[in-house]
């Protein structure tokens, strides 16, 4: 099965590690510091051009890989049909 992550992105729900929310006063420096990281070592992408709202976490087996979207985490949430709590 496969996750629409916004525009032309797509996601195999098995390689989805975590769904979370981006909101700038209350991400913890230490996810701000992973994500500078990915970014860093070229293991993100954008889906879509609008502002990001949420971030997927995957693993295809051989590297991390961070897909930011549009999309809330609750909208990936019900398109993916498993709860993140």
């Amino acid at each position: 099965m496969f996750l629409h992550a916004g525009s032309n992105t797509v996601i195999k729900k098995k390689d989805i590690i975590g769904i979370f929310d981006i909101d700038s006063q209350n991400t913890p420096e230490t996810t701000k510091k992973f994500l500078r990281r990915q970014e860093k070592q070229g293991n993100t992408e954008m889906a879509g051009y609008d502002l990001p709202k949420a971030f997927i976490l995957t693993n295809d087996g051989k590297e991390d890989r961070v897909i930011f979207t549009h999309l809330s985490s609750k909208t990936l949430e019900g398109r993916a049909e498993i709860p993140l709590t």
